[in-house]
């Protein structure tokens, strides 16, 4: 898959072909179809958010399909349109 990632802070990010995410038990694997890259991701690629690590890709409010999901998951199902939120308040 294609994916905007920095390797290094205070560079500018590269697109580039990465491994195939594999969705963990209570995980899926979403098609992006459409997302941004917001003031946050700029702030990551500073090194200003001490919980990113590189190499780390950009880019956490994505649009698109369940194309896989985890042994663990019952509320999707692959074809689903979703949107994965900034915030997660409820852990799940």
């Amino acid at each position: 898959m294609r994916a905007v990632v920095f390797d290094e802070f205070g560079v500018l990010p590269e697109v580039r072909v990465v491994p195939d995410p594999v969705p963990s038990p209570a995980g899926a694997v979403i098609e992006v179809e459409a997302t941004g890259v917001c003031r946050s991701d700029w702030h990551s690629g500073q090194g200003h958010d001490s919980a990113v690590t590189l190499p780390h890709v950009a880019g956490h409010e994505p649009a698109g399909r369940v194309v896989e999901v985890g042994d663990r998951v019952s509320a999707r199902r692959v074809g689903d349109r979703v949107t994965v939120p900034f915030v997660c308040a409820c852990g799940t």
